[in-house]
């Protein structure tokens, strides 16, 4: 007997047992001539589970219940049991017989309906289950929930404007913080504006997003690359600036797109003093990698390996570690190259199987950022990593 068989039975059993006690108890108030036709129904169904038999034993457990106030529940409590055993179809009769039935009370109906939405949402029937928790949201009751699978249902579709909206409502009818999701929802609609070439209306989108959440990285990223592409290079540093204050962590992400700027408008004296201002608040060994090669072109190998030396002294790091090997095998001794080239060479092994970012929240490793989760889908939890493997 295997593992869904015997789960099958030990769930059933109980359910079967009550709903024949409570539908025999009724009947025979009604009706004693009744008692054999339950008791006949009662012992096909077990009948059927005892033969692995469970779609028939299923069916007739179904057939015994009997929908009044004190079998509702019985029927929720089987149809949450379908949907979770991957049995949806069952789930959904199930809950649509539920409903149909005129006597039931309208707080079990709307949880009824409720249970019909999961069900829905679990196979993917978006449009329907999208339809029964809009229906939901004048029940004060199943309001809140409701808000939240809708939520789900817009991020899982990629419709950022609708789910923006339930963000809204969720912030100014249910006191609920959504400042991060809403700010990476329209953060999405600029992306999508942009791709559409309507530089316009993503500007704007990015401007609501900053006003929702000023600590917005990712917004004030979208909008340093916009700026940039449209040459607008002052605008574009102002832009990635911002991120000093917003998320220090973020700032290596725009550092190739902050030089960009910068070497467009042949600053370099500029942007080497913004590596120093950023550096004097731990911005990470990337920005003083990016340091020292400015300082090996104007001073030579020498005092760019002894800015990475000093700063490695209190801050491991392997990236750092990388480039200050880099810089002396050119003048290494013959005997002592090929020791570090082969040292050089594992750094750089560790560095390329080393993840570089991490959720905060459920601990996903990762070498691409993500600005949602993929493990636990939450908003702005994957951060650099950041100590002697990291920033």
């Amino acid at each position: 007997m295997n593992d869904w068989f015997l789960y099958g039975v030990l769930a059933l059993l109980p359910i079967a047992a009550y709903s024949g006690y409570r539908l025999g108890r009724k009947q025979r108030k009604e009706q004693k001539s009744s008692n054999g036709s339950l008791s006949s129904n009662y012992i096909k169904g077990l009948n059927y589970l005892l033969n692995e038999q469970a779609d028939k034993a299923v069916d007739t457990f179904i057939d015994l219940l009997t929908v009044d106030t004190d079998t509702v529940e019985t029927h929720l409590a089987l149809g949450n049991l379908f949907r979770k055993r991957g049995e949806v179809d069952r789930a959904i009769r199930l809950h649509q017989n539920l409903i149909a039935r005129p006597q039931l009370k309208t707080e079990d109906r709307n949880t009824a309906l409720y249970q019909l939405g999961l069900d829905y949402n679990a196979v993917g029937m978006y449009d329907r289950a999208v339809s029964l928790f809009n229906e939901l949201l004048s029940d004060p009751e199943h309001k809140s929930e409701s808000l939240h699978q809708l939520l789900n249902i817009y991020q899982l579709t990629k419709d950022w404007d609708q789910a923006a909206k339930i963000a809204e409502q969720l912030q100014s009818s249910l006191g609920e913080e959504q400042s991060k999701p809403l700010a990476h929802f329209y953060c999405e609609l600029a992306d999508q504006k942009q791709i559409e070439g309507d530089i316009k209306a993503a500007l704007a989108n990015l401007k609501k997003a900053l006003s929702i959440n000023p600590d917005s990285v990712r917004a004030s990223i979208l909008q340093g690359d916009i700026y940039l592409q449209q040459s607008n290079f002052k605008q574009a540093i102002k832009a990635y600036q911002r991120i000093l204050k917003q998320d220090i962590a973020f700032l290596p992400e725009a550092l190739p797109k902050i030089a960009e700027a910068y070497n467009a408008q042949h600053d370099l004296k500029g942007y080497k003093q913004f590596l120093n201002e950023s550096l004097q608040h731990d911005a990470g060994v990337s920005l003083l990698i990016e340091l020292s090669k400015i300082i090996q072109k104007e001073s030579g190998d020498k005092a760019a390996a002894l800015l990475i030396g000093e700063y490695l002294q209190d801050k491991p790091s392997l990236k750092g570690l990388h480039r200050l090997i880099s810089l002396h095998i050119e003048h290494a001794q013959e005997s002592a190259k090929p020791s570090l080239q082969l040292l050089d060479g594992i750094v750089e092994k560790l560095l390329q199987r080393k993840p570089r970012y991490e959720c905060q929240n459920c601990g996903f490793h990762t070498k691409a950022i993500y600005w949602q989760c993929p493990s636990c889908k939450e908003w702005s939890s994957v951060k650099p990593i950041k100590g002697i493997e990291g920033e």
